[in-house]
């Protein structure tokens, strides 16, 4: 029988990071465990605020790669990987996608200091929750698919168009909103608050994240890094934040082989325990075998979004394909070995395989990456 242990991720980890996991964990025991998670499912903001302020304040989560000067720990992506597991592990609904890795990396990579000042400080403090806006093109995302137009007034912008599923538009505090201008794509920030912005909540199968279709107009938008950069940014926030939500799916994953082989552990039929029978065996051993091949996946792309390596899109494109794919197949396996009770909405299966459905169309579909790894290599 496939033996597994809540440790096992932080085995040839150094102590740092050993560490991280560790507070991470017990935290997230006490302030996003099932029941919690559960009661914000239906809540209008899909997630408790107080504890997304304790990540930021106890343990620094949200600061964890931003530069110190910024209140920041002045990390890298080793250290927002273990944070995206360990969130995906307990399957926390919080902006840590929308914020941590796709907002806080696009404004640092602008070397917009005036946006810098203004925006990462609150993001790492946990008062700010900022969205992106990627304008979705087929199954990923582009800049050059924005429909959103920039009109300057003197030293002013407006911006008009729309936006379908902004990823925590509904809570977030700052808008980012690439827009087309005078032949180029700049990215601009807008108040959600601010007159002329509209936000309608969308309906998503998994309720642990939540989108929103985001209409502008005439918005006052202050602009963020050089005009024309669109494009650049979108696609290193993005890279990085496809090796955070990689992460976020090997942590679910480990969870549900964690809890699949303790149920096969001690569920009894014929008078021995399931996990004895062969076709079990089978069955668990392929969902270690695919998240350790996860896990693989996972770290070279952490190490090559540190090195800035020049295979850095394809180690991203790689692991963000076989994450998805590892994250779905154990979860469906999960509710078969568990039988009845795992088809249930009672059981938390039914959470994890809707989180590794959607995930798998998050920023780009397998066949997406998979096409984007083909161009790479020329075939």
């Amino acid at each position: 029988m496939v033996s597994t242990t809540p440790a096992a991720a932080a085995v040839n980890e150094p102590d740092e990071l050993r560490d991280l996991r560790s507070a991470l964990r017990r935290m997230l025991a006490v302030t996003a465990p099932e029941s919690v998670v559960r009661e914000h499912l239906d809540s209008p903001d899909g997630y408790d605020r107080s504890a997304w302020t304790r990540l930021a304040t106890q343990i620094g989560v949200q600061g964890l790669a931003v530069a110190e000067e910024y209140g920041g720990a002045g990390c890298g992506m080793r250290e927002l990987a273990v944070a995206g597991e360990e969130l995906g592990y307990s399957l926390f609904p919080g902006p840590f996608l929308s914020t941590v890795l796709l907002s806080a990396t696009l404004v640092t990579r602008s070397r917009d200091t005036t946006a810098m000042r203004a925006l990462l400080p609150r993001m790492v403090d946990g008062s700010l929750v900022c969205a992106l806006a990627l304008p979705r093109h087929g199954a990923g995302w582009d800049a050059d698919a924005t429909t959103v137009t920039a009109v300057a007034d003197a030293d002013a912008w407006t911006l008009n168009g729309t936006i379908d599923h902004v990823l925590d538009g509904q809570v977030a505090d700052v808008i980012l909103v690439p827009a087309r201008h005078d032949g180029v794509i700049s990215v601009f920030r807008v108040e959600r608050d601010g007159p002329g912005v509209e936000v309608r909540p969308v309906l998503a199968m998994d309720q642990t994240r939540r989108f929103a279709h985001v209409r502008l107009a005439s918005v006052p938008a202050l602009a963020v890094g050089r005009p024309g950069t669109a494009g650049e940014l979108l696609a290193d926030a993005g890279t990085v934040a496809s090796v955070g939500l990689a992460a976020d799916q090997l942590g679910g994953a480990r969870r549900m082989l964690e809890v699949t082989a303790e149920y096969a552990r001690t569920r009894y039929q014929f008078g021995r325990p399931i996990g004895s029978f062969q076709a079990v065996k089978h069955a668990l051993a392929d969902m270690l075998i695919g998240t350790e091949l996860a896990r693989a996946a996972l770290d070279d792309a952490v190490r090559a979004v540190d090195a800035k390596a020049p295979d850095l899109a394809t180690a991203a494109s790689a692991a963000k394909i076989v994450c998805s794919e590892t994250y779905y197949d154990v979860a469906a396996a999960a509710i078969q070995l568990h039988g009845g009770i795992g088809f249930t909405w009672e059981h938390s299966a039914h959470l994890y395989f809707k989180r590794a459905t959607a995930d798998r169309v998050l920023l780009g579909t397998p066949a997406h990456h998979a096409r984007r790894l083909a161009e790479a290599l020329g075939l």
